[in-house]
């Protein structure tokens, strides 16, 4: 990954935490509350820099999450099919007793999938853990066309990241 070729080492620590949306929350304000939640518990940190992200998928100010069960993922790709919709993936960072948070988003076209090629789709790639229920790096992505990062879109908003090339090359200095 590219964080590796800028010189920090890292460890990959996965919080399970409830990913369930608030009924008052927009899309933007729970990818924000999800993401820094996912950093853990900033009383309890040294002066490493941590780093958190998150993916939703939004169509039509309703957002997709990973899916559940096959089923459910053959109603989302469903719903999906031929549609452009919107990627955002929360960063954030977390150094010197400071938040950092941002968000980038992307913009997808998914091919108009016929039920069965929805079906094979999900049987030779399993993207039950992925946001929306597909995953634009598959071999045979359903993704038609991208406006944005590529990266945004796998899970890293790497363009974010880079903006804040001051906390963490401030970090590399230790």
């Amino acid at each position: 990954m590219a964080l590796e070729s800028l010189g920090l080492t890292f460890k990959i620590e996965p919080l399970h935490i409830s990913e369930e949306k608030l009924p008052s929350e927009d899309h933007l304000t729970y990818l924000k509350r999800i993401t820094i939640s996912k950093l853990g518990n900033p009383i309890n940190f040294d002066n490493n820099l941590y780093i958190s992200s998150d993916t939703i998928v939004v169509y039509q100010n309703i957002i997709y999450p990973k899916p559940l069960t096959p089923e459910n993922n053959f109603q989302t790709l469903k719903i999906l099919s031929g549609k452009t919709h919107s990627v955002f993936t929360g960063l954030c960072l977390f150094y010197k007793n400071r938040i950092h948070y941002d968000f980038d988003e992307s913009k997808v076209t998914l091919k108009t999938l016929q039920d069965s090629e929805i079906m094979d789709y999900i049987k030779t790639h399993n993207p039950i853990d992925k946001a929306g229920g597909y995953a634009i790096q598959d071999k045979k992505s359903p993704v038609e066309n991208l406006t944005g990062s590529y990266w945004n879109v796998v899970g890293f908003p790497m363009r974010k990241f880079y903006s804040y090339h001051n906390v963490w090359s401030d970090f590399l200095k230790q």
